[in-house]
């Protein structure tokens, strides 16, 4: 299911909106940052790249590692030997590109655990909005307003 990094990564992004939510920024603005937040480390933790299916990180190294190491160039062709028992006919099948495709492994991931960290991070900001921002008063006013009650 999941694997510790994947875990890490998703945790992290969690506590990131969980303190992003306490911010004083308005309401509107706070959700944004947090569902911006959670998104992204999503993301992150799911993200498979390259044609061998690499995390962010190990494909990043790999491209690092080929783009400082030294080349070998040669000014002259190499003669090739002509194949003995391959008929000049036969093509040789398409070489694939460097870089696949960005996918995202759900595959073998189960999202009931990324629900419930979201569902716990919403349910933490309504428990805090509720109780110190005055978040009951502002239901009431707008239900006696929706409903209209006299």
């Amino acid at each position: 299911m999941f694997n510790d990094r994947d875990l890490s990564i998703l945790g992290a992004g969690a506590v990131a909106a969980i303190l992003c939510l306490m911010l004083p920024w308005t309401f509107a603005v706070k959700v944004a940052v947090a569902v911006v937040i959670l998104i992204i480390a999503m993301a992150l933790a799911f993200a498979r790249m390259g044609a061998d299916r690499l995390t962010l990180e190990q494909y990043l190294k790999r491209q690092l590692v080929f783009r400082f190491q030294p080349r070998k160039y040669s000014y002259f062709q190499k003669e090739k030997a002509p194949a003995r028992g391959v008929p000049a006919s036969v093509r040789q099948s398409a070489v694939r590109p460097a870089f696949g495709p960005l996918t995202l492994d759900f595959t073998e991931k189960g999202l009931y655990w990324l629900m419930t960290i979201w569902l716990i991070v919403i349910g933490v900001y309504v428990l805090y909005w509720a109780h110190f921002l005055g978040g009951l008063d502002q239901a009431a006013f707008w239900i006696k307003h929706s409903f209209r009650f006299k």
